[in-house]
């Protein structure tokens, strides 16, 4: 039996359905997909948010240990939806859930500030380099630094208001061991080391996806 020779208009259907699209509109699988890997990504940050009570060290560090976690989440993200705003959308939600919780609201202006920033970033690499994906990734970090800058900031009213939040006293008396600014540049250097070294790892783990992707 032969096999049935296609015509020119299913050739050109087939030949149409294996081009990706140029649509930069975003769709509604798009919008689940975000939802997916921005819940991912802040089920993975809040490990070691949930260890940081240890000692304010590791709180002063948790950013940098979040940047290497949610690296596989946003990346796979900026893998799935090379569209713009698919990172806006991510940053906005997170700052709707760090204001249910007990964060000051300077993680919410660092985490939209971040979020445009990596826009900027896949958009000037047109969202296909992975280079550019990396930068954004390094910039959405930022966010969550937001989370231990009240420490360096504004130190004695954020002691006080922990303490009266029911944080331990000697918790609170600690915080004096981390209150010198050179730990707050050593959290901002380490978290932007940790997102580019949390770029290369996913790279690693998933390269054979990101090579079928076409992101080099």
């Amino acid at each position: 039996m032969s096999a049935r020779i296609p015509a020119n208009g299913d050739a050109n259907a087939g030949a149409a359905s294996t081009t990706p699209s140029t649509d930069l509109g975003l769709k509604g699988r798009d919008l689940i997909t975000i939802g997916i890997f921005t819940a991912l990504y802040f089920a993975l940050t809040m490990i070691p948010m949930f260890v940081s009570g240890i000692h304010p060290m590791v709180w002063a560090f948790f950013p940098a240990m979040a940047a290497i976690l949610g690296s596989v989440p946003f990346m796979l993200l900026c893998s799935r939806v090379r569209k713009p705003f698919a990172i806006l959308i991510m940053g906005s939600v997170m700052c709707l859930i760090t204001l249910t919780g007990s964060f000051t609201p300077l993680i919410v202006g660092l985490f939209v500030g971040g979020a445009l920033l990596a826009e900027l970033a896949r958009y000037l690499t047109h969202y296909e380099r992975y280079l550019g994906n990396a930068v954004a990734f390094a910039f959405f970090s930022l966010g969550w630094l937001g989370s231990p800058l009240p420490i360096w900031l504004f130190h004695d009213a954020f002691a006080a208001h922990i303490a009266q939040a029911g944080m331990p006293a000697e918790y609170v008396a600690q915080l004096v061991s981390v209150s010198d600014p050179i730990w707050m540049a050593a959290c901002i250097g380490a978290t932007v080391a940790c997102a580019c070294l949390g770029s290369l790892l996913t790279r690693a783990l998933f390269r054979k996806h990101f090579e079928r992707a076409g992101l080099v």
